[in-house]
C-alpha cells in the first residue's frame, strides 16, 4: 500500500492551533468548564507550559494523521473533511473513552462534555485540511 504524505504542512499547523484555542474556549467556566468540574475535573483550562506544548503536540500529530488520510481518501470539499472528522471520532475517540469510561467507573457527564469536544474538534480539523491543501 503506497501513502501519500504530500500534505499542506501551513494547514496542518494552523488546524493544530485552532483546536487547541477551541479547546480553552471549550474548558472555561463560562463555556462548559463548570459542567466538566461538577463531574470531577478542575474547573477551566489551567495548563501549565509543559500540558500546553504536549496538547499542542498532540494537535499537531493529530491535524497531520487526518490531514494524510483526507489526501489519500480523495477528500476535496469541506463536507468530506467534517464528516472525515466525525467518523474518526466516532470510530477511534468515542470507543476508546467509552470503554476506559465504563470500566474506571468514570462519570458519563464527564465523557459528554469531553466527547462534545471532540467531536467538533476532528470536525474542525477534518474541515481545514481537507479544504485547505
Amino acid at each position: 500500500m503506497a501513502v501519500n504524505f504530500g500534505v499542506n504542512y501551513l494547514a496542518v499547523v494552523v488546524a493544530a492551533i485552532v483546536v487547541v484555542i477551541f479547546g480553552f474556549i471549550w474548558y472555561t467556566p463560562q463555556a462548559l468548564g463548570r459542567l466538566w468540574g461538577s463531574n470531577g475535573m478542575p474547573p477551566g483550562p489551567n495548563p501549565g507550559p509543559m500540558q500546553g506544548l504536549g496538547g499542542l503536540i498532540a494537535a499537531l500529530v493529530n491535524s497531520f494523521v487526518m490531514a494524510v488520510l483526507s489526501l489519500n481518501l480523495g477528500g476535496k470539499a469541506l463536507t468530506d473533511g467534517v464528516m472525515l472528522g466525525v467518523i474518526c471520532w466516532l470510530g477511534f475517540m468515542a470507543t476508546l473513552t467509552a470503554a476506559e469510561t465504563a470500566f474506571q467507573k468514570l462519570s458519563w457527564g464527564r465523557w459528554a462534555v469531553n466527547n462534545g469536544h471532540h467531536v467538533i474538534a476532528q470536525a474542525l480539523i477534518g474541515a481545514i485540511v481537507t479544504a485547505w491543501r
